[in-house]
């Protein structure tokens, strides 16, 4: 059995709450399901300590394999980072903090950049607790 990219997106957006994704969704499905890929993509190599397979079929939007809820899960918190990643490197948020004018904007600016910044490591430190549960879940099968 096949686990399918809606199960890790909807996963990850029981989390995220985006009007802009949201209003992709309105649009067009099509491009919203593409957005959550890239989130899933991103999150792929990031979970390299899997041992279930990760490949996947990307016109049928599924796993080859059947993960188990750990691994849905870790996968989930890796395309939150990957949204929140997206979130805070937006270029108009860039140029704002690169501005020298007006240092009350600068330095709201600066703090908002360092508080996203403060959230994208605490969601990292998550998943590598996560991770290092699934891996200790399995270690007798590892050889010493």
């Amino acid at each position: 059995m096949a686990t399918s990219f809606d199960v890790i997106g909807e996963r990850a957006l029981s989390v995220i709450d985006d009007y802009k994704l949201r209003k992709l969704y309105d649009v067009s499905v099509e491009a919203f399901e593409q957005k959550i890929d890239s989130f899933i993509f991103n999150a792929i190599p990031r979970f390299w300590q899997c041992n279930t397979e990760l490949s996947y079929d990307k016109d049928f939007r599924q796993f080859n394999a059947d993960l188990n809820d750990l691994e849905i899960q870790i996968l989930a918190d890796y395309c939150v980072i990957a949204w929140w990643e997206g979130e805070t490197n937006v270029a108009s948020q860039i140029a704002l903090k690169l501005k020298t004018s007006q240092s009350f904007q600068f330095n709201s600016e600066a703090q908002n950049f360092k508080e996203k910044q403060n959230i994208i490591d605490k969601l990292r430190e998550e998943a590598d607790r996560q991770t290092t549960n699934y891996l200790l879940k399995d270690m007798s099968s590892y050889e010493y």
